[in-house]
């Protein structure tokens, strides 16, 4: 496979992250009246763009930015209008579903599969492998959601917990 050069490479990052802006964009907005200082798909952007950043003041930061250099990198990378706060992005992400953001996965795996970014992945008479891993990220006794799954821990206590499926594509470099 002929390596991607950097240049070649923003105009993909620049498709997926049109592809979450469109995922964004379609979120349910429960605000009612004239507190909409903030679109939805800001709220959505800023939680992705913490992964992205992996800076641990993420949003100082961010203002940090905007005040010295005009604009953030929130501005610049994810075409945000405005960044929200933290407590602001949990309040109006929590009651977002999952499913919203489904379509987005197979817009990434047709780019990656377009651009040959699944090549050096495939074996096996051409397939891509695809590790599974199961893992839980929630539990507690006391605090719990209509979402929750639940177990008995002995005659009158319950955990309530959630977990999650990962799907990861696995290339083999020893091959």
């Amino acid at each position: 496979m002929a390596e991607l050069r950097f240049d070649a490479r923003v105009p993909i990052q620049d498709r997926l992250l049109d592809s979450l802006r469109r995922c964004c964009r379609l979120l349910p907005d429960q605000r009612q009246g004239l507190n909409t200082t903030y679109d939805m798909a800001d709220f959505a952007l800023a939680a992705f763009a913490r992964f992205f950043m992996q800076c641990p003041s993420f949003l100082a930061h961010q203002r940090h930015l905007e005040t010295g250099q005009g604009r953030s990198n929130c501005q610049t990378l994810f075409g945000m209008r405005k960044i929200p706060g933290d407590s602001q992005i949990r309040a109006k992400l929590d009651a977002a579903e999952p499913a919203l953001f489904h379509p987005m996965f197979a817009d990434l795996v047709a780019e990656l599969d377009q651009c040959g970014g699944l090549d050096a992945m495939r074996y096996l008479d051409g397939h891509v492998l695809i590790a599974l891993d199961g893992t839980e990220f929630h539990c507690s006794d006391k605090i719990h959601c209509s979402n929750c799954s639940h177990r008995k821990r002995g005659k009158d206590k319950t955990e309530y917990f959630h977990t999650m499926l990962a799907a990861t594509i696995v290339g083999l470099a020893w091959l």
